[in-house]
């Protein structure tokens, strides 16, 4: 399958399972990509990458299904959430409400994943950096949760938050690709979520700026134009006004669509 195609499919299984209330099951998922090819390790990645969009699996529950008896999180672990979640509260104050429905969907999603044992993150770095998918799988759940405080410590309310956790864990899988190049695996992780949430904001940003001098372009262009239409009782054609402003004459005739003289 081309990767533009799969990318596709990725989008409209992940629509799918938010109009259903953000749940999708695994029988709906293998019917979904039915015909594509992927083998368990593709599907996997596919479950993970769904997760990590807030969306919730019964892949969850067969992993959480495998402790009968599950242990509380120590006081250390990344995933002791009882504070965290009256903190995650207060942090949210300047979320939108839409941001706060996400961020509640995420935080359900993190408290299904299995707590961290002690030392097992070493052991998976070590397991990663070999090229085994399942380490790879276990340390997208693990760092969920770093990824979601650094893209709240990076919130600006510019970018809707979902998209800045969404890019940030997808750094993440980039970077679980390219272990080879870490010395330190934990910085060099974190340090690849916070780069590519960055890379995001920079880029709305340079829209956005891009955006208003476009609008004040034609906001000068169409007062201009509107000069010479009013100083003549001549109607000046396309061809003549894209003449004499030295512009292009798709971009005046756009300007004229939008003035409204364009008849």
């Amino acid at each position: 399958m081309e990767i533009k195609e799969f990318q596709q499919k990725l989008q409209d299984i992940q629509r799918l399972a938010v109009n259903n209330g953000r749940k999708i099951s695994r029988e709906v998922v293998e019917d979904f990509f039915a015909g594509d090819g992927l083998n368990e390790i593709q599907l996997q990645k596919v479950y993970d990458y769904l997760t990590i969009q807030g969306i919730h699996t019964d892949e969850e529950k067969k992993k959480a299904e495998k402790v009968s008896e599950p242990e509380m999180p120590k006081k250390s672990s990344m995933f002791s959430y009882e504070a965290e979640e009256a903190e995650e509260e207060k942090k949210s104050a300047e979320l939108t409400q839409e941001e706060k429905e996400y961020l509640e969907n995420y935080l359900e999603t993190l408290n299904v994943i299995l707590p961290e044992e002690e030392g097992e993150r070493e052991r998976l770095f070590e397991s990663a950096k070999a090229g085994e998918a399942q380490a790879k799988s276990r340390l997208t759940e693990l760092y969920m949760k770093e990824v979601l405080e650094i893209a709240k410590e990076l919130h600006d309310g510019e970018v809707f938050l979902g998209d800045m956790v969404s890019e940030g864990n997808i750094g993440l899988i980039g970077a679980l690709e390219s272990l080879e190049e870490a010395e330190d695996i934990s910085t060099f992780l974190s340090g690849e979520i916070r780069n590519a949430i960055l890379l995001l904001l920079e880029e709305q940003t340079d829209q956005k700026q891009s955006d208003d001098i476009l609008v004040e372009k034609v906001r000068n262009l169409e007062h201009k134009i509107k000069e010479i239409m009013d100083d003549d009782d001549d109607k000046y054609s396309a061809e003549e006004l894209s003449a004499f402003l030295d512009m292009d004459l798709e971009e005046i005739q756009g300007i004229l669509r939008l003035t409204g003289e364009d008849n």
